[in-house]
C-alpha cells in the first residue's frame, strides 16, 4: 500500500531520473558507443519472382555477413518492401558493402483464431520456404555504387 506524504513526488521522480539515465546507459552500451565498425552503404534495387512470377508483396532484407572482428560484423541489417515483384532500397539507407545473407519474406492471411478475451486473431502464414528466409541460402556481394540484384525463387 502507498502512502501519500511530502516525500513521494520526490521519491518518484529521483526513481524516473535513474530509470531514464539506465535506459540511456543500456541504449548507448547496446548501440556499440565508439566501438561500431565502419562501414558503407550501397543503392540497391531489383527483382523478385517466386513460382515463375513476380511477388506481389512482401519484404527482402539484406544481412551482412562478412568477417567477424572482436566479436561484431561491419554493417547492419535493412529491409525494403517488395511490389509488384520490384524493389528499391537508396545508398543512404543501403546495404552494406560486402556480402550479405539475403531474406524474402512474404506472409498472408490464413483465417481468424478465437482467443482468451472473446475476440479473434488473425492467422497469417508465411508462404516463401525457409531455405529464402530463415534459413536462408541466398547470398550476394554488394559493390560500392548502385548494385542490381534481381532473385528467382522456387
Amino acid at each position: 500500500m502507498l502512502v501519500a506524504s511530502e516525500e513521494t513526488p520526490m521519491n518518484l521522480s529521483r526513481f524516473y531520473i535513474y530509470l531514464v539515465f539506465g535506459i540511456c546507459l543500456i541504449l548507448f552500451t547496446a548501440c556499440g558507443g565508439n566501438s561500431a565498425l565502419e562501414f558503407t552503404r550501397a543503392q540497391v534495387e531489383g527483382t523478385v519472382n517466386y513460382k515463375g512470377e513476380p511477388l506481389e508483396e512482401g519484404l527482402i532484407r539484406y544481412v551482412p555477413d562478412g568477417e567477424i572482428i572482436n566479436g561484431q560484423v561491419a554493417g547492419k541489417p535493412i529491409f525494403a518492401k517488395i511490389e509488384q515483384g520490384k524493389y528499391q532500397i537508396p545508398a543512404e539507407k543501403g546495404a552494406t558493402v560486402g556480402k550479405n545473407r539475403v531474406e524474402v519474406t512474404r506472409y498472408v492471411e490464413a483465417g481468424k483464431q478465437g482467443n482468451m478475451s472473446g475476440g479473434k486473431a488473425e492467422l497469417v502464414k508465411q508462404i516463401i520456404p525457409p531455405k529464402y528466409n530463415s534459413h536462408s541460402i541466398l547470398s550476394v556481394e554488394i559493390k560500392e555504387g548502385k548494385n542490381t540484384q534481381d532473385f528467382d525463387l522456387k
